[in-house]
């Protein structure tokens, strides 16, 4: 689950606060009074988690699969909420959003063999903090950019989840690392690096880190980094 979730976890791009554009990479689980979007004849769902925080905001979470089309599950969703809709292009995938109250609801679908695939997601929009600031406590080179903070707070082992950017080389940002964490009590426990990148583990108590370091074409290094009893 973690590898599905770090896999995700790189392809979001949040910013400006626009819900849409990262929404759609997670999605939901009813929930006590959370909304649950009906789903559609032909379809099946998946927990992801229990409980999301995603960048301050509590969401719910759930993957699907159809044998209906992509055209067809957007056709279903319309015609549910009445046409109250926003909908997106992003790249392959068509996004559908729905406000209900305190709560934003996405379906992300796209294509799969003859039918479709996607996530629903859905956030509590009142839970927004007023000054949330993403990866607050978690050293970062200087003009590096956060632009995710996820934690899993109800999982079996507790975890966080912090994607930044920055216009380091990848040899400096593991340098950077080597020397912060093993400063703040880090044990490094693994350490390699291909072409493609780096992965550094560290361990400090019963905490443990993951550090994923890729280069990008936009910007020198992507970081994803995993924190578990964070």
């Amino acid at each position: 689950m973690l590898v599905q979730r770090c896999e995700a976890f790189f392809g979001l791009r949040g910013v400006g606060g626009s819900i849409l554009l990262w929404l759609p990479l997670v999605a939901m689980a009813g929930l006590f009074s959370w909304p649950s979007p009906p789903v559609p004849p032909e379809t099946t769902t998946q927990d992801v988690a229990h409980r999301i925080i995603f960048n301050g905001l509590d969401m719910r979470a759930q993957v699907f699969k159809s044998q209906q089309s992509p055209e067809a599950i957007l056709a279903f969703y319309r015609k549910v909420w009445r046409e109250q809709v926003v909908v997106n292009q992003m790249g392959n995938e068509q996004v559908i959003g729905h406000r209900e109250g305190d709560y934003f609801m996405t379906i992300q679908v796209s294509a799969s063999g003859s039918g479709s695939r996607g996530n629903i997601g859905v956030v509590d929009v009142a839970s927004a903090p007023e000054h949330f600031v993403p990866g607050k406590g978690i050293p970062t080179p200087m003009d590096s950019k956060v632009f995710n903070d996820i934690r899993y707070p109800d999982d079996p082992i507790p975890t966080r989840m912090i994607a930044l950017k920055n216009k380091l080389s990848t040899q400096q940002n593991v340098s950077f690392y080597r020397e912060r964490l093993e400063g703040e009590g880090w044990k490094p426990l693994n350490d390699s690096c291909t072409s493609s990148g780096c992965v550094l583990d560290f361990q400090r108590g019963d905490q443990k880190m993951n550090l994923v370091i890729e280069p990008q074409k936009n910007v020198r290094s992507q970081i994803v980094m995993t924190i578990q009893n964070p």
